[in-house]
């Protein structure tokens, strides 16, 4: 399997659900006219995890575009939100060697967010969407930030500037596996999973196995 773990469950999570269409690893970078452009720095493409559509729905629950973080540390609520309200300008820290903001460029950096906007209107004809953060878990958590966060004027602007209606979401790998495991548990019939994640955990509760996600 050459996707990151966490990527192949958000696939299934979406695919799992009726309605849903996904690709994965949708290339996208800066146009050479946009403002600021720098060939040397711009040209190398970055790209969306996961691009879910539902054809059942409208405006930000139509679309769905996911940046998978496997990060075994969990993803700092306080830091993420000090690091992605700050400008592009403002970054001087890096993380295991790298920018922080080069994490979530197309969150930070105009160019970036322009391209992001771009390719998902070209890949499903709209500019409304949520936008997922998919962790592991999250820490350092104690002011609620990460509510702040998904909510921030600063960072929806970067998008509502630019003509886009975004939504951001944090999801946690513990929240993927209750719904996995609700929506098995609800069944009315033992009829076997259509994904490969559905069918581990299907085969997971058949057996017994207890998974404590309390």
């Amino acid at each position: 399997m050459k996707e990151d773990i966490l990527e192949q469950i958000m696939e299934d999570y979406f695919v799992a659900k009726p309605g849903f269409f996904v690709k994965h690893n949708i290339k996208f970078r800066p146009n050479k006219e946009f403002i600021g452009y720098i060939a040397n720095q711009d040209s190398v493409h970055s790209d969306i995890d996961i691009l879910a559509l539902n054809v059942n729905e409208k405006d930000c629950d139509r679309v769905f575009a996911v940046t998978c973080k496997s990060w075994q540390g969990g993803f700092n609520a306080k830091m993420w939100l000090d690091e992605l309200e700050k400008e592009v300008e403002e970054h001087d820290k890096k993380s295991y060697g790298r920018e922080k903001w080069k994490y979530f460029r197309e969150l930070v950096v105009g160019k970036w967010t322009d391209a992001f906007i771009r390719e998902i209107e070209n890949q499903t004809g709209s500019k409304a969407f949520t936008y997922i953060i998919a962790c592991t878990r999250i820490v350092n958590n104690r002011n609620n930030e990460i509510q702040k966060l998904e909510q921030s004027k600063k960072i929806l602007g970067r998008f509502a500037s630019m003509g886009a209606k975004v939504n951001i979401k944090v999801l946690t790998f513990d929240e993927i596996v209750r719904q996995y495991r609700d929506r098995i548990k609800d069944k009315e019939t033992n009829a076997i999973e259509s994904t490969e994640i559905g069918r581990l955990l299907q085969l997971i509760s058949s057996s017994g196995v207890k998974i404590n996600c309390d």
